[in-house]
C-alpha cells in the first residue's frame, strides 16, 4: 500500500474530495516553491491541512490562533517562507445598527452575507458578537470593499459596514442556550429529533439530504454514534453540542446536557 493510501484510509469518503484538494495545494507549493494561502476552513478541515503538510514536509500557519475562534484560512509554504501576518489577507468589518431597538444574531447575519453577496461560506470567517449587541466579522480582503457596498440591511435592519482595527475588536460572548434533554438512545436520528422536537421520520430525512454535520463532518448514517462534546449542525436549524452527561432518569434514560445556537420550530 502506497504511503498516501495508508493516509487516505484515516478518513471517511466524504472526506475523500477534499482531501485531494489539499494535496493539490501541496504539490502546487513543491512545484513553485512558493506559498499557498487556503479559504476559511472549519476545524476539521484545518486539521486535515495540518496532517497534509506534515506529509509533505511543508510549513504550517493558521489564522484563528485564539480558542475563541472558529474558522481560519491557512498557508502551506516551504521551508524558507518567514510569516507574515498580513499574508493571511484577512479584513475584520464590524456592523454598525440601531442595537438599542434591533438585535442581530449569527445565523442573520451569516444568511444576509452569503445571499446578498452571493458568496460561498468559504470567503467568511467568524462571526463575533458581544454582550452590548456589536457585531464583527472576518472576510477574505479583496472582498471587503465589495461588502461594504453591498450590505445596507439584514432582515428589516438597516446597517453599515467599516473595517475596524485590531485596537477596536471585539470578543466573542455569544451566549449559547443550556437545556436538558432526556435521551432514549445516543443515536444520531434520536439525538437530533429529541433536542430539535422533530418526528423521527422528518429527523432522518435531514440526515439523509445531507443537511447534518456531526464535528464538521457530513454524515448521512442515522444509526451513527453521538458523544459527550460532540457539536453538530443542521442546517436551517443552527447547531448544538452535547455539553455533559448528568446520569441516567429512573426510567434508564440519559441525562444530558444540550449547548446550543438554535431556532427552534414547531413540528
Amino acid at each position: 500500500m502506497s504511503d498516501i493510501k495508508k493516509i487516505e484510509q484515516h478518513y471517511s469518503l466524504d472526506e475523500r474530495p477534499f482531501l485531494e484538494k489539499v494535496r493539490g495545494f501541496c504539490q502546487l507549493v513543491n512545484e513553485r516553491y512558493s506559498p499557498y494561502l487556503t479559504d476559511f476552513l472549519n476545524p476539521r478541515e484545518i486539521q486535515i491541512v495540518e496532517d497534509l503538510a506534515h506529509y509533505y514536509n511543508l510549513k504550517f500557519f493558521v489564522s484563528s490562533t485564539l480558542e475563541s475562534e472558529e474558522y481560519g484560512r491557512v498557508i502551506l509554504a516551504p521551508e524558507y517562507y518567514e510569516l507574515d501576518e498580513d499574508d493571511f489577507e484577512i479584513k475584520r468589518l464590524e456592523i454598525s445598527y440601531a442595537r438599542q431597538f434591533n438585535k442581530l444574531t449569527h445565523p442573520k447575519v451569516l444568511g444576509a452575507l452569503i445571499n446578498q453577496l452571493g458568496l460561498d461560506r468559504q470567503v467568511f470567517g467568524d462571526i463575533i458578537l458581544d454582550d452590548e449587541g456589536r457585531v464583527q466579522f472576518y472576510i477574505a480582503s479583496h472582498l471587503a470593499s465589495y461588502a461594504i457596498m453591498t450590505i445596507t440591511k439584514i432582515g428589516n435592519v438597516s446597517v453599515t459596514l467599516k473595517e475596524v482595527s485590531k485596537d477596536d475588536w471585539i470578543s466573542n460572548q455569544e451566549k449559547y442556550s443550556k437545556t436538558f434533554v432526556l435521551l432514549s438512545s445516543m443515536r444520531l436520528d434520536n439525538v437530533l429529533a429529541t433536542v430539535l422536537n422533530l418526528s423521527r421520520s422528518n429527523a432522518l430525512k435531514l440526515i439523509a439530504s445531507g443537511k447534518v454535520k456531526l464535528n464538521y463532518r457530513q454524515v448521512e448514517k442515522s444509526d451513527q454514534a453521538v458523544m459527550i462534546s460532540d457539536m453538530i449542525s443542521v442546517r436551517g436549524y443552527g447547531r448544538f453540542r452535547l455539553a455533559q452527561q448528568d446520569g441516567f432518569s429512573k426510567s434508564g434514560k440519559a441525562k444530558i446536557v444540550i449547548e446550543g445556537l438554535l431556532r427552534r420550530r414547531k413540528k
